[in-house]
């Protein structure tokens, strides 16, 4: 799941995107996968908005040839009813929007976890040659950030 996203809070995720503009399905999915990191799918986003729907916490209205969606004063009432899960998701935005300035770290995570899965190719040799990039790109980030 992505940061801050727990199973049964997509339904979340769409109202507060529609609290900050009225949207067709493919934004949607844009913008839930930009604003939270977290890859969507057309087959999660439509049976979703088609729940929210029949509960009346968004309308669909046809524009351009396309379904836009706009949330209710229900849907709004529902989003304030549940400030607990509301917080929560906006706390996981902020942490992916910083994980996502920062998206370095997963490429650090991804080499440590190439070095410990092929350590049996990693000599000594080979291991010094890494540890004399690491320390020069150390230095050379500590450049950056310090200059």
């Amino acid at each position: 799941m992505g940061f801050g996203v727990r199973r049964g809070d997509f339904r979340f995720l769409i109202l507060l995107s529609l609290k900050e503009k009225s949207m067709h399905g493919y934004a949607l999915i844009q913008e839930i996968g930009r604003t939270y990191q977290r890859p969507v799918s057309a087959g999660l986003v439509y049976p979703t908005l088609q729940e929210l729907g029949d509960m009346e916490l968004v309308t669909v209205e046809e524009k351009d040839g396309k379904k836009v969606y706009t949330i209710t004063e229900k849907g709004k009432k529902y989003l304030a009813d549940n400030q607990d899960v509301v917080e929560r998701l906006k706390a996981g935005r902020e942490y992916a929007d910083k994980v996502g300035q920062f998206s370095f770290m997963k490429e650090i995570h991804d080499m440590t976890d190439m070095l410990m899965m092929n350590s049996e190719y990693v000599d000594k040799n080979k291991m010094e040659r890494i540890q004399e990039i690491l320390e020069d790109t150390r230095k050379k980030v500590a450049a950056v950030i310090f200059q």
